[in-house]
């Protein structure tokens, strides 16, 4: 029988094997039936090291994925190897924008985007962008969801992630952020980056779109260690309840006290997922 595998790369925390880096940002090296992807790339710092900590191949890639144009799930682009065979490179057209810090008292611009350019992508990676907005079937059983309709009250955008525009700055409303779904043995499995359009909205947009009434795990970013409505926690795992979700692996932007939370609520249902932490279903 045909599997999948996840394996977190980079991660804020560091957890086992031995030699594990811990850095703020996410990626996810997923083997599912015969192909690999990665989804993110982490700042950069850790990828290649975790990678053959981890000994995975990172030149033999059959899909790269970016979940949004943020410099802590991109900043690796730069440190992959050379592919072998051109790649491609899925996302979301507006990875590229402007993206900056809502400027503050004793802080100027401080750029937080991606920091290629799909030409150079393609001439020094052999990565070929292939940007679409669109639920995409990208390989048999993988989706990659395009842009995410927003249709909670209570999972808003961060005011303090711009877009640089030639009239000032603008709240970005990240607009680019995607998740995947896998159709696993298990059953439907979604991985998100950041979930910055809504981890709810997310499973949501997945049901309605390919028929599915319930995912047997979330994994990865949530986003709600920055809510700033004090109901998305609660409504959020209601919704994990009602999605029925019988594995939740949270990462990087969930936040200490939510995951907490969440670790209380679901128990042997939860799962911290460091770098170097996997799961196969």
């Amino acid at each position: 029988m045909k599997t999948t595998q996840i394996t977190i790369v980079c991660e804020n925390r560091a957890g086992l094997p031995l030699g594990i880096l811990g850095e703020h940002g996410f990626a996810a090296h997923i083997r599912h039936n015969d192909e690999t992807f990665l989804l993110d790339t982490g700042q950069g710092m850790a990828l290649m090291p975790n990678a053959n900590t981890l000994g995975l191949n990172l030149s033999r890639l059959d899909h790269i994925v970016i979940s949004h144009g943020h410099y802590d799930h991109t900043g690796g682009l730069t440190h992959l190897p050379p592919q072998e065979t051109q790649t491609p490179l899925h996302a979301h057209p507006g990875i590229f924008g402007a993206k900056f810090l809502e400027p503050a008292p004793g802080r100027g611009d401080i750029f937080i985007g991606t920091g290629i350019t799909p030409e150079e992508l393609r001439e020094r990676f052999k990565i070929q962008c292939d940007l679409k907005a669109d639920l995409t079937e990208i390989a048999p059983g993988v989706w990659f969801s395009g842009q995410v309709p927003r249709t909670t009250d209570f999972e808003g955008p961060d005011p303090e992630l711009t877009l640089k525009t030639e009239t000032g700055y603008e709240t970005d409303l990240l607009l680019d952020d995607i998740a995947l779904l896998f159709e696993t043995g298990s059953g439907p499995v979604i991985a998100a980056g950041c979930a910055h359009s809504g981890i709810v909205n997310i499973m949501a947009y997945f049901s309605k779109a390919l028929g599915l009434d319930e995912f047997h795990a979330v994994l990865g970013g949530t986003h709600l260690g920055f809510s700033s409505d004090p109901t998305q926690l609660d409504r959020t795992i209601e919704a994990f309840e009602r999605f029925n979700i019988q594995k939740i692996a949270v990462s990087h932007c969930t936040g200490n006290l939510p995951a907490a939370k969440l670790c209380q609520h679901f128990g042997s249902r939860f799962a911290f997922a460091d770098a170097g932490w996997q799961v196969t279903f």
